[in-house]
């Protein structure tokens, strides 16, 4: 029986299936890491090392994978009353956790005079929820240890700064968590797979998303939830050729869905069998003359590498960008490329990226409120523009299913703090900046500027 990890609760909190197949499957069978995913976890383990030497923190001693011998090791450390332990072992039944560090607190235990709280180190900028369920169970295998319960848990970020919480905060979360474990550790199955935003860096998307394509499931559909999904699969409606024809009658056979959600969603269904996009009618607010504006950045630096604007937002437009060698650049550099546009030209953007990196930085500078103003999300206005013939959580996204472009053709956006030592580190970043420019000057002439798909396009024999 394999024993339940902090692993499997991290894994969990993002997707049942994962933690599931973690469960059951070997790491061998995983796919390979990709470069970037690589360079992440390298660059999470020197953070955590240099955090670690810094504090002068000990590590239990012991053979390679003989936990035995290392919780025997961790007790002894921690019955001497060591200030900071560096990847204790923590056993209890079924259970194992290698926490980043326990920390050493007054108050009696069955250690003595002291006890400790755990403490885990995380590349983030601020605490997600999987993170600090890793830090709950941690500190519950801990109070078996001690004999007492810590009362905090606390979570070091890649800033430095230190962010303590409550357990009792998360005692009953995490008592559902181990109950769904075990529980899938006896039938992995009760945990399907679904398509989700996380499954495009998971290690099992070479497993998961075949079966599903195979049994030609709902969660394939643009705009589908798990909720839904349930229902539409307790009406007998359960495939995508299923949900194309699906017309309920009234609000009882429809499992009291929103009609306006079933018609949106069949309508997904139409648009995943007939392999592309459905535009929608809808109002539209013509843009008028625009640019592009695009960035490549360095997200565990909190930096920008690199800024690009395609003029005018056609795919064969003028090209201009510009490197941020340093963070200081970055605010000059940007407003050097925009000051070269015309002043009634609207910047187009997708997603948040852009204005919340201007928005950091007016803090530090003078921004220019009618610069903020030009700003579009090109991502809110494609979103909303058609329905997808697959699910779409990104840019990388809406260039494979509305273009039948290999989005990362020019490397993935995650490569780019990778390049930035290497000698051609200036034509990668700008090939990237080109290409993710140019898809999105096709994807507003595919979509926005597109008209409305026809109202009796067949599908199959339905309608669309």
């Amino acid at each position: 029986m394999r024993r339940l990890t902090g692993t499997h609760v991290y894994s969990y909190v993002k997707c049942p299936r994962l933690a599931a197949l973690d469960l059951h499957l070997p790491r061998s069978e995983r796919r390979p890491p990709h470069a970037w995913e690589e360079f992440a976890a390298r660059r999470g383990r020197d953070f955590e090392a240099e955090l670690v030497a810094s504090l002068g923190a000990v590590a239990p001693e012991y053979p390679e994978r003989d936990f035995e011998a290392g919780a025997a090791a961790t007790l002894q450390l921690l019955r001497d009353g060591a200030p900071l332990v560096h990847q204790a072992v923590l056993q209890d039944g079924d259970r194992l956790g290698l926490p980043d560090l326990l920390r050493k607190l007054p108050g009696e235990s069955r250690l003595g005079a002291h006890h400790y709280e755990v403490i885990d180190v995380k590349t983030s900028g601020r605490a997600r929820s999987d993170q600090v369920l890793q830090v709950a169970f941690y500190s519950d295998l801990l109070t078996a240890v001690q004999g007492r319960a810590p009362t905090h848990g606390a979570l070091v970020l890649k800033d430095g700064h230190e962010e303590r919480f409550a357990l009792a905060d998360y005692e009953a979360a995490l008592r559902d968590v181990l109950a769904d474990l075990r529980r899938l550790r006896e039938r992995p199955d009760d945990a399907g797979a679904f398509v989700q935003a996380a499954c495009a860096s998971c290690h099992w998307d070479h497993r998961c998303l075949p079966e599903l394509q195979q049994r030609s499931d709902l969660s394939l559909v643009h705009g589908m939830s798990q909720g839904a999904r349930a229902i539409l699969e307790r009406l007998g409606c359960r495939t995508v050729e299923d949900l194309a024809t699906f017309h309920p009658d009234g609000a009882r056979a429809r499992g009291n869905l929103e009609a306006a959600l079933v018609r949106r969603l069949r309508r997904g269904a139409q648009a995943r069998l007939l392999g592309e996009p459905l535009v929608e009618a809808r109002p539209r607010a013509p843009l008028g003359p625009a640019a592009i504006v695009h960035l490549l950045a360095d997200p565990f630096a909190d930096r920008v590498l690199a800024f690009g604007v395609l003029h005018p937002a056609v795919e064969d437009g003028a090209f201009t960008w510009a490197r941020a060698e340093a963070a200081a650049d970055e605010g000059r550099v940007f407003g050097e490329l925009v000051a070269a546009l015309p002043r009634s030209v609207r910047l187009l953007h997708f997603g948040e990226a852009l204005p919340r990196w201007y928005a950091e930085h007016a803090f530090a500078r003078e921004a220019d409120p009618a610069l903020e103003a030009r700003f579009v999300d090109l991502g809110k206005r494609l979103r909303t523009a058609a329905i997808q013939p697959a699910p779409v959580f990104g840019l990388a996204d809406l260039v494979r299913t509305a273009l039948r472009r290999d989005p990362l053709r020019a490397g993935h956006a995650g490569e780019a703090a990778m390049w930035v030592a290497e000698p051609d580190a200036a034509a990668r970043l700008a090939a990237k900046l080109r290409a993710d420019l140019q898809d999105l000057a096709a994807l507003m002439a595919r979509v926005l500027d597109a008209a409305p798909s026809a109202a009796g396009e067949a599908v199959d024999g339905a309608t669309a």
